[in-house]
């Protein structure tokens, strides 16, 4: 929706990363940004003669430790005779760490997505349904050596994704598999126009990191960067004001709520975001004589961040 939904900072080369942009924040670096800075976070785009992505290079601080030095992830896109993408490699540092490969439809919506390890072994795919509208209905992922799928419907109101219900993820704590609902409400009188790089579950898997996950989903305690650079589905126009996450697991409701609002530029482009995350995590813990007990933590905490674009 997210993706964001959200993009990126580093060139290929460290001297390149270590450039000063030239222009900051005009329509022209808005709508074609070299670089955008998000929070303490930089990001970095190469275009090709197209004015098409192809290099993106993350640059993320450990916000649990945010002394140490960034996390740089870089994105290589290859792109087919059509012009949509045909390959994305990413690699942390120098070290390839994954592959995708992409398949369309006759209307060049993805409709499978194939993930191989840095040794070139499939590890899952991920196959995308639509109606005749071309409209993302749902996708079902199948990690190599499980045997659930995991399945995600997608519901839509007033032209936005409104809900997805997931089924068959997995809690490695209790090892058991359940489902989760997420819904979502929008600015209807703000446009998204920050310009995503890749929707659905492209945008998912490779802009907002989450290719650790078990399936193509949010991250329920950090999604700017899927707000942003890339949407979950197609139908989202409108800024994101709510993300509300139910998930059926531990016999109860475990709920996430995410709140967002923005200050704007008089383009209409964000300047500010600021959320709200509120939470509770169950876990079973093992006692000191034995067997488990639930454990209840509530958690709460705030972002408030920056946005920058750049052009160079």
């Amino acid at each position: 929706m997210a993706l964001i939904l959200l993009l990126f900072s580093s060139c290929s080369s460290d001297n390149s990363s270590q450039e000063v942009p030239k222009e900051i924040n005009t329509l022209a670096c808005k709508n074609r940004p070299g670089q955008i800075s998000f929070g303490g976070d930089t990001n970095t785009i190469v275009y090709n003669s197209q004015d098409k992505p192809i290099e993106i290079t993350t640059r993320e601080y450990n916000k649990a430790a945010p002394a140490e030095p960034p996390i740089t992830r870089i994105f290589k896109i290859d792109y087919n005779a059509q012009g949509n993408v045909d390959k994305v490699s990413k690699s942390i540092g120098n070290n390839l760490e994954s592959s995708y490969r992409l398949e369309y439809n006759s209307g060049g919506k993805v409709i499978k997505q194939s993930e191989f390890n840095a040794l070139g072994v499939l590890v899952s795919s991920t196959d995308a349904h639509y109606d005749d509208s071309n409209v993302l209905t749902g996708i079902t992922t199948h990690k190599i050596g499980t045997t659930a799928e995991v399945t995600t419907s997608y519901e839509y109101a007033d032209g936005n994704l409104s809900k997805k219900s997931v089924q068959n993820l997995y809690d490695l704590d209790s090892q058991e598999y359940y489902t989760a609902d997420y819904t979502y409400t929008y600015f209807l009188d703000r446009e998204n126009k920050v310009k995503p790089y890749f929707e659905g579950p492209v945008g998912l898997l490779f802009i907002s990191n989450v290719s650790n996950q078990q399936s193509l989903q949010y991250l329920p305690n950090y999604v700017p960067y899927q707000l942003f650079f890339a949407n979950e589905t197609s139908s989202e126009k409108k800024m994101l004001k709510n993300i509300e996450i139910i998930a059926h697991r531990y016999s109860t409701r475990d709920t996430t709520k995410i709140d967002y609002s923005y200050e704007f530029d008089t383009d209409g482009f964000p300047t500010v975001q600021r959320g709200k995350f509120t939470n509770i995590t169950r876990r079973y813990v093992s006692t000191p004589f034995g067997g488990s007990v639930l454990l209840v933590t509530p958690h709460e905490s705030t972002i408030e961040k920056t946005i920058n674009f750049f052009c160079n």
